[in-house]
Parts: structure tokens; C-alpha cells; sequence
């Protein structure tokens, strides 16, 4: 996914990869807030997905370098609208212009919630 680094993280582009492993459609989510598509899971009180995304792109955004997170429990919506629990690795590199300027922040996520919770 690809971001646009300033206020409300728009989303910029996704890839077919990226929308069929979080359950979107690229032109459902394409100049929509990060956190508006993927809100934390109103149901579970431990959720700290958007916290500590949010955290690690900021991060990235102040120091230019690209970082890879902890296993990260994040819930999506499938096409109900419910959420489904999913387990991520997350990678968030920046993407500078030719002048060393911020332009994009890249999120690459792979699924693991089969190997965290041993269901497929």
C-alpha cells in the first residue's frame, strides 16, 4: 500500500495482493484515510493496531528508514462489515524524491495469522 505521508495518511495505491489479503477493492479505498478503511476492532478492547501503526509510520516518516514490526494483530471488515481476527508482518519503508524529500510511505503487510493462530 501506498501512502501519502501527510495529514490523515491517504491511501495512494494498492496492489491486487495487498486488496485481496485485507479484504478490499482498490477502488473502494483509493484517496480514503488508512485509519477510516482499517479502524481497530470496536469489539475487542486490547486492539492497539492503529496506535502502534500509526506510531511506526510516524517513525519512519521522521527518520527516513525503513522498519519492520512486530507481529502485529490488526482485525479487517470482510464484505459484512464484520471483523475478522488477522495476524500481520508488517514492513513500512519511506520513498524519497530525487532531492531527498518524503513523498510516499510504503506499507507491505504478509498475512500470518495461520501461523500465529494455527488456523487457516
Amino acid at each position: 500500500m501506498l501512502l501519502d505521508p501527510g495529514p490523515g495518511l491517504l491511501i495512494v495505491d494498492v496492489n491486487d495482493a495487498y486488496a485481496a489479503a485485507t479484504l478490499t477493492g482498490r477502488a473502494d479505498i483509493v484517496g480514503r484515510s488508512l485509519f477510516e478503511i482499517f479502524p481497530d476492532n470496536p469489539d475487542d478492547p486490547l486492539a492497539d493496531g492503529v496506535s502502534n501503526l500509526y506510531g511506526r509510520l510516524r517513525i519512519v516518516g521522521e527518520t527516513g528508514q525503513a522498519h519492520a514490526m512486530a507481529v502485529q494483530r490488526y482485525d479487517i471488515r470482510d464484505a459484512g462489515g464484520s471483523f475478522v481476527e488477522r495476524h500481520w508482518q508488517p514492513i513500512n519503508s519511506p520513498i524519497h524524491d530525487t532531492a531527498g524529500h518524503l513523498v510516499y510511505l510504503l506499507h507491505h503487510v504478509e498475512d500470518v495469522t495461520a501461523q500465529v493462530t494455527g488456523r487457516p
